[in-house]
């Protein structure tokens, strides 16, 4: 019997075959592999040059054990480095139009779960975690306006969740305003964030119309500014700071004129006629150049009508009066209706300075309006106005801060809620919030709106107001819906595309919890629909994303969101 002479194995040129892919290594407990392992232990100098040659030529080291299994069987793969499959696979998935997979659609909700900006909470089917807030999805691109348009039956959460988004605004560095808080809601809010409150009302502070406002109060630090550069050196800047300077002093002139014209306007009941309007313009140009201005403490009402009562040669020339006397006959009606603002319908809250004006550095900003009686609407309505007012103020004064190089760029959060009682408070307010869903970016700024029903809009007094206040649904960036009844549903299907599992989850949300014989004390924290919303942030037909909205356990601390506080008694005594 003649023995097979066994081939000798050329490790050098298997170990070149490895390298380059070409091979595999040998298993490691074959007589190949004991071999091959070591002659790797005895050339370990030419198995790191090669390894080193193979990487400077741009090579990658091919990955070992990369040898498919031979079959599959129940119990798993057979072949090496095979076993028991023991995790499994999710299933493939397909995608298709809705014309081609019938039936589908619109049998669907959203499932999507977005993890950028404001932890908001679950979705209500798949339990993810769902965050969501107008200036993080415009930032992703998710919508195109930094906007939002919350609707919902009243006791539905629709404060708690924008109150959410602005405490995630806070986190962020961005500023809140809420320009005039009827409800009283948004006070605690500011006050955990360490946020400034101001409170307006018969006795709880006062409004001066003539208050130069943050916007005023930056002039000094522009002015300084200016003082401080080589006019010679940098001309364009210089130039450039000169121009922003004129334009803040403008601005607080036409705010100033403005403001008195609004006011008189709701007295009268009739818009301030404009010969007036220019009379008190050049009475405050005449102010403000033959007296010391402090910028801190701005002249008030009287001083104003103090003024007008003396005159002046360029007030008679204007004024075509060529007598004091003339003159005198000129201004008795304006005279009057500006003492009025002192001491008349609105009490004494535009008699003497700002008690608290807005800081810009602060965290967030309240002004807080409950204490007007509702049902006093002259008075609501100027107090509106000069809160607009002011805060449309802070605003332009801090990115004309940012435009000097004086502080960084701030991006605010303004909020109307109760948008319906904003909306009717004074003439003119459509035409205000109208402007800022169409400039909001250019302000850089948030605009939150809040109301009941799409109805709340149809009920405003003038039919131009009320075309306008439809156009408000349709610029918001997102719009976001708690329970509705199906009427309502049926309106807002002409600005908005809801699916019939959407619909159908709305108008659910909006029902009652059929009543029982008894009632358990914590019935009322999970009532039917509460904080359950749908995120629309498409109007063309895109599933939106439900959100069932959760308290951490120091909002419920500190009740940040607890709007019956009022019934708490009542509630402790249960249901006899």
């Amino acid at each position: 019997m003649v023995r097979k002479k066994k081939q000798k194995i050329d490790y050098f040129e298997l170990h070149e075959q490895i390298m380059h892919g070409d091979a595999t290594p040998p298993p490691i407990f074959s007589i190949k592999g004991f071999g091959y392992a070591r002659w790797l232990s005895h050339n370990k100098k030419h198995v790191e040059d090669s390894k080193h040659q193979f990487n400077m030529a741009g090579g990658t080291e091919p990955v070992r054990g990369e040898k498919s299994f031979s079959r599959s069987t129940m119990r798993g793969f057979s072949g090496p480095w095979s076993g028991q499959a023991a995790v499994v696979s999710g299933p493939q998935e397909w995608q298709t139009t809705t014309n081609l997979g019938a039936g589908f659609n619109p049998n669907v909700a959203g499932a999507p779960a977005p993890a950028i900006g404001t932890p908001l909470g679950v979705h209500p089917i798949t339990g993810a975690e769902i965050c969501c807030d107008p200036l993080s999805w415009f930032r992703e691109g998710i919508i195109s306006n930094p906007s939002c348009f919350v609707l919902s039956v009243p006791g539905k959460g629709k404060s708690t969740l924008v109150r959410k988004m602005l405490m995630g605004d806070v986190a962020q560095g961005h500023i809140p305003i809420i320009a005039g808080d009827i409800k009283g809601e948004y006070v605690g809010f500011v006050q955990q964030v360490g946020g400034q409150v101001i409170t307006i009302g018969h006795g709880a502070g006062t409004l001066n119309p003539l208050d130069v406002g943050a916007l005023g109060r930056v002039i000094p630090q522009i002015r300084n500014k200016l003082t401080e550069m080589d006019k010679t050196k940098d001309k364009e800047e210089y130039k450039r700071i000169e121009d922003t300077l004129h334009r803040a002093l403008e601005q607080v002139h036409g705010r100033q004129v403005t403001m008195v014209a609004t006011l008189v306007g709701l007295g009268r009941k009739t818009p301030m006629k404009d010969w007036e309007a220019m009379l008190v313009s050049i009475a405050l140009r005449e102010i403000y150049t033959h007296t010391n201005i402090d910028w801190e403490h701005p002249p008030v009402l009287e001083d104003l009508i103090n003024h007008l009562e003396q005159g002046s040669d360029e007030l008679f020339k204007k004024g075509r009066a060529r007598t004091q006397e003339e003159w005198d006959n000129r201004i008795d009606n304006l005279l009057l209706s500006l003492n009025s603002l002192l001491d008349g319908p609105t009490g004494q809250i535009f008699a003497g300075e700002t008690s608290s004006p807005i800081h810009i550095g602060a965290n967030a900003v309240c002004i807080d309006v409950s204490a007007i009686d509702r049902g006093d609407e002259a008075m609501k309505a100027a107090v509106m106005m000069a809160c607009w007012s002011a805060a449309f103020g802070a605003i332009e004064a801090a990115h004309m801060l940012a435009d000097v190089g004086l502080a960084k760029q701030q991006y605010f959060s303004a909020t109307l809620d109760e948008l319906w009682q904003v909306l009717a408070a004074a003439p003119g307010m459509v035409q205000h919030v109208d402007a800022l869903t169409r400039l909001n970016r250019t302000d850089a700024t948030v605009l939150n709106m809040i109301t009941h029903t799409f109805r709340d809009l149809e009920a405003l007094s003038n039919e131009e107001d009320r075309q306008t206040a439809m156009g408000f649904i349709e610029r918001a960036g997102m719009v976001i819906c708690g329970g509705l009844p199906a009427s309502e549903l049926d309106i807002l299907q002409s600005r908005l595309t809801f699916t019939a599992a959407e619909a159908a989850m709305v108008v659910s949300w909006s029902r009652g919890v059929h009543p029982g014989r008894t009632r358990s004390r914590n019935a009322r924290s999970g009532a039917l629909g509460r904080g359950q919303f749908m995120i629309k942030p498409a109007k063309d037909g895109t599933p939106g994303i439900p959100v069932q909205t959760i308290l951490t356990p120091t909002e419920v601390k500190h009740r940040l969101h607890d709007t019956n506080v009022r019934f708490d008694e009542y509630f402790s005594k249960g249901i006899l």
